[in-house]
């Protein structure tokens, strides 16, 4: 038995209305992704610790340095501020960052010379013990320890919300919430995969200090 012309035009018709519905669906989901990808990082304000060098003394000093950076940024705003806020405060208060970091070099015996930058950069996935930051461009506090050049291995961490300092969360949306702590493997490489492919690599530097010694 042979189907009919009409009985197969039927099928195909069909089969291209899932098709559409399907494509529509999926649209729809990366679009959803991606602009919690976006919220996601305008509500981030991150931390980035560098030196010009890899030597153990150093790492003790960017290990160092971050944690003191992580406790001060802790007065710098009021609980409950929003990204803007935390953001301007940071602009604000620069020179008490990169007091904190002169202070702790000094302690550890280190002359090198520190500078605090609040900038926009392009971060690589970074995961952490509890969460993770999909790659993209963030706002971030950067601290250079030793003169300008090649930087060895980095530090970083997350200034505002706490993610370093408290338990995973702090994202008013729960959908940034989720996209960071929640696990979501293919929510999370959406949006980590278009930002590796298309975010702009170059630094834009909003305030910098200059360099100053321990």
């Amino acid at each position: 038995m042979f189907s009919s012309p009409h009985t197969l035009s039927r099928g195909r018709m069909l089969a291209l209305c899932l098709a559409l519905l399907g494509g529509l669906v999926l649209s729809g989901w990366w679009s959803a992704q991606q602009r919690t990808g976006a919220a996601l990082r305008s509500d981030t304000l991150r931390l980035h610790v560098r030196a010009d060098s890899d030597s153990v003394f150093d790492q003790t000093c960017k290990l160092a340095v971050r944690d003191a950076i992580l406790d001060a940024a802790g007065q710098l705003w009021a609980p409950g501020a929003d990204p803007a806020e935390a953001r301007a405060a940071a602009a604000r208060r620069l020179p008490d960052l990169q007091r904190a970091a002169q202070q702790t070099l000094a302690r550890l015996g280190s002359p090198r010379p520190v500078q605090v930058s609040l900038v926009n950069m392009y971060f690589g996935t970074t995961r952490y013990e509890d969460f993770a930051l999909p790659a993209g461009r963030y706002d971030a506090v950067r601290v250079d320890i030793g003169g300008p050049g090649s930087y060895g291995q980095n530090w970083w961490c997350v200034l505002y919300p706490g993610l370093c300092t408290a338990a995973c969360g702090g994202y008013d949306d729960p959908a940034e919430t989720d996209l960071v702590c929640g696990g979501y493997i293919l929510r999370f490489r959406a949006v980590e995969v278009w930002q590796q492919l298309t975010a702009p690599r170059g630094d834009r530097v909003f305030v910098t200090l200059p360099h100053t010694a321990a």
